[in-house]
């Protein structure tokens, strides 16, 4: 009976039990519920992660929301899918967070990364380590805060425009606690803005000042929203001055009032013009026309009111003319100026405004516009600030003009390098061809002419690259004339055909010690300024040429010129000259008269600066409608003073001879055949590889047999620098010449280096090739 009895208990007490069981099971599965509705339904992303497999084991709908992943992506990538490797951060940054949190510190920090589009933005990520079923897991919080970034960022760059202004600006929280000054509020104080943050109100202002204006000013303030008026406050010396302050209501995006927000101007200078002269109108001539700035005052309609003298400095107009006119008259576009004046109303000031404006004599200034608009007696003004960058943006667009040249010179270059390797088939056939034509013949005399375009064509190649290139070029003893007919006979095609050109040079030699590029620029800025002033009516373009010496120092227009010999060229023309206010400043960088987009200014600044530093001297005289004369003056080298003239007058005697065995190496057939030709005709013997890295494997095999390698430079497989070095690793007496078209990576300082013989430019004519040819095997022969 009691086993009866036992049992019964035991089954009742199992049975309750289970009850007991199922309804904390039933509790726990609603609670879970609950939990998994708000976890899905979170805008936070939440994620689960382990870091002993280093993947995410849970995440919520959210996740997949901000990241644009879908479920089952997720499940597949590791956490890097939430840190970017992207500045400001990189994943090992992430690494170190997510040890610490595993640490046991909870990591709270923004990261900038990137959806699954690629699109980057800013989210907030919290860490937190958790143990489930005793193991340890992440716990990680996922925020996007883009737009809070947004915010921030544009907060930042109003607080760096209220510090950089002149106005004291202060912020205060509801409680009259300080919260923001900028610099201009601390110094108008006597304070450091770091000290100020936390200071009552109260602090800037004496107890009567307090109790008498600051007080009644905040309650109207409260009461009405804004007040503007004048107000005293102290310094930290305890000296009191009066401001006018606009004090208004500082809300937050919900409209809700959290704080004050106070401007304020310090009147101490005003206050002490008061004293002796009328209130308003000498305190603002005094701030007005002592403005570095042009400063304009206008109503809402553009109509001037007012200007500072620097106004009428810049626009040109006397303050008669110009009290009344409307900014329209200035070329102030009516769209420009209404969006203009939008933005001032909704904003109360303008920063930056970039427009163009027009001065007195027509011409356009680029200047920034910074505005303020003032309220007095009632009316709407606006207080303008004139900033004038049209230098700047000279600048500018000189920067871009510089990028079109420089693109124009690789152009340059690699039209030359083609046409070069053109000009040398055509020019060395001809010269092969005259060799087996009597002088007399016709052929003959047609082939010279030939010959001579030939030349043209590659003299014009020059000049192409001579405008284009930008290195420092080696000063040289140099026939003078020549340039000058070269620049001439390349002008000649851009002058119109109304300017007659008349030359007259001195056919005596004129050797100075110049970069021939450089003088030939010289020239053409002013033949090329000469024609400008001609281009409408015609006229007369002199240039003569002669010499002139100085046994003493003299002074000619200003100018110093020491004694000695110089060349003396002058260019004169016949048009418009230069006024007497335009000579003052023509040789200063980015002046001109010319039209907008019709010069840079920089033409007669770049000729007196590349003058100068030849030691010469360049002067000019100009009436206004009979004309201008240019004298240049550069010194006169003597022919003793010269060791070496090869590069002045070229060798006409016989060309040289040999019998020596020369590798030829060049990517052109015709280039190889014309040279072939040409050297065997001088008794040398010939190979010829149009593989370089053939031309490697041939001479690797017996270096020995050859007494000179000539090779161009640009080749598909390998370029002849490249090949010269191998060939002079192998053998390292062996003499190598370069030929090249155009080849900017290398000249004759660098072909030193690489220990080439000699570094030639194509196309090559039969004496050069001859000579050079003829001088390295000789010098290698004889090395002492």
């Amino acid at each position: 009976m009691i086993c009866i009895i036992l049992l019964l208990f035991l089954f009742a007490w199992n049975l309750k039990l289970r009850q007991r069981i199922n309804r904390h099971e039933k509790k726990h599965r609603q609670n879970e519920n609950r939990f998994k509705k708000v976890y899905d339904a979170a805008g936070d992303a939440i994620v689960l992660y382990n870091p002993k497999t280093e993947k995410i084991v849970d995440f919520n709908p959210a996740l997949c929301e901000i990241f644009g992943y879908k479920p089952e992506e997720i499940y597949y990538l590791n956490i890097e899918l939430l840190f970017s490797n992207d500045p400001p951060h990189s994943f090992k940054d992430a690494q170190f967070k997510i040890k610490a949190a595993l640490d046991g510190t909870v990591q709270v920090f923004d990261w900038l990364t990137s959806d699954y589009s690629g699109k980057k933005l800013w989210v907030e990520i919290s860490i937190k380590k958790i143990y489930l079923s005793g193991k340890p897991r992440l716990l990680i919080f996922v925020r996007k805060i883009t737009e809070r970034k947004k915010t921030e960022q544009r907060l930042s760059r109003l607080i760096n425009i209220v510090d950089q202004i002149g106005e004291g600006v202060a912020t205060a929280d509801l409680n009259g606690i300080i919260t923001y000054v900028n610099q201009a509020w601390a110094d108008m104080h006597g304070y450091s803005p770091q000290t100020l943050v936390g200071k009552h109100l109260s602090f800037f202002h004496s107890d009567e000042q307090n109790a008498n204006e600051v007080i009644p000013i905040n309650k109207k303030v409260l009461r009405r929203g804004y007040h503007r008026g004048e107000v005293g406050h102290k310094r930290s010396d305890g000296k009191l001055f009066s401001t006018h302050m606009t004090s208004t209501l500082q809300k937050d995006d919900n409209g809700r009032v959290i704080g004050f927000i106070g401007v304020a101007s310090d009147l101490s200078e005003q206050k002490k013009v008061e004293e002796a002269l009328r209130e308003n109108e000498i305190k603002f001539r005094h701030l007005f026309n002592l403005s570095p700035q042009p400063i304009s005052l206008m109503d809402l309609n553009g109509k001037i009111l007012d200007v500072n003298q620097k106004f009428c400095e810049k626009m040109q107009y006397s303050r008669n003319e110009i009290i009344g006119k409307n900014t329209l008259d200035l070329g102030f576009p009516a769209e420009d100026r209404q969006r203009f004046i939008d933005q001032l109303i909704e904003n109360g000031d303008v920063a930056g405004y970039e427009i163009s404006y027009r001065v007195k004599n027509n011409q356009s200034i680029q200047v920034q516009l910074y505005s303020k608009l003032l309220q007095i007696k009632g009316e709407f003004y606006t207080l303008t600030v004139f900033h004038d960058i049209t230098a700047q943006r000279k600048l500018e667009a000189q920067l871009v003009q510089s990028q079109k040249m420089e693109a124009i010179g690789t152009l340059a270059g690699g039209i030359a390098h083609d046409f070069n390797n053109i000009l040398s088939a055509i020019l060395g056939y001809i010269e092969l061809a005259k060799i087996y034509i009597e002088p007399d013949s016709k052929v003959f005399q047609y082939l010279e002419e030939v010959f001579k375009a030939g030349n043209r064509a590659k003299e014009l190649v020059r000049q192409i690259l001579s405008i284009s290139r930008q290195a420092e070029q080696k000063r040289k003893p140099v026939n003078i004339n020549s340039i000058i007919r070269e620049a001439l006979r390349m002008l000649k095609a851009t002058l119109p055909s109304s300017i007659e050109i008349n030359e007259n040079l001195d056919e005596k030699i004129c050797l100075i010690e110049a970069d021939p590029v450089q003088i030939h620029q010289v020239i053409m800025n002013l033949v090329t300024n000469a024609g400008q002033s001609m281009k409408d009516k015609g006229g007369i373009l002199n240039v003569s040429l002669d010499i002139e010496e100085f046994q003493s120092n003299v002074r000619k227009k200003d100018q110093d010129i020491k004694s000695g010999k110089y060349v003396k060229l002058t260019i004169s023309d016949t048009g418009h000259g230069i006024s007497k206010e335009d000579r003052k400043r023509i040789f200063d960088p980015y002046y001109t008269t010319k039209a907008q987009g019709m010069g840079t200014g920089l033409g007669l600044a770049v000729a007196q600066s590349i003058v100068k530093k030849h030691g010469g001297n360049i002067l000019f005289s100009s009436k206004p409608g009979a004309g201008t004369d240019f004298f240049i003056y550069l010194p006169v080298i003597d022919n003793k003073d010269i060791k070496d003239r090869d590069d002045v007058f070229e060798n006409e005697s016989l060309l040289p001879v040999g019998n020596e065995h020369i590798l030829l190496v060049d990517d052109e057939e015709t280039i190889i055949d014309t040279g072939r030709e040409m050297l065997e005709y001088l008794g040398y013997s010939v190979e010829t590889y149009s593989k370089s890295a053939y031309a490697l494997k041939e001479f690797r095999k017996s270096p020995d047999r050859y007494d000179l390698i000539i090779s161009d430079m640009t080749m598909p497989e390998m370029n002849g620098d490249e090949l010269a070095k191998k060939m002079i690793e192998i053998r390292p007496d062996i003499p190598v010449i370069i030929c090249t078209g155009y080849n900017p990576q290398i000249d004759e300082n660098a072909a030193k280096n690489i220990g080439l013989k000699a570094f030639i430019f194509k196309p090559l004519t039969f004496q050069k090739l001859a000579t050079t040819v003829r001088n390295i095997l000789d010098n290698s022969e004889n090395p002492g």
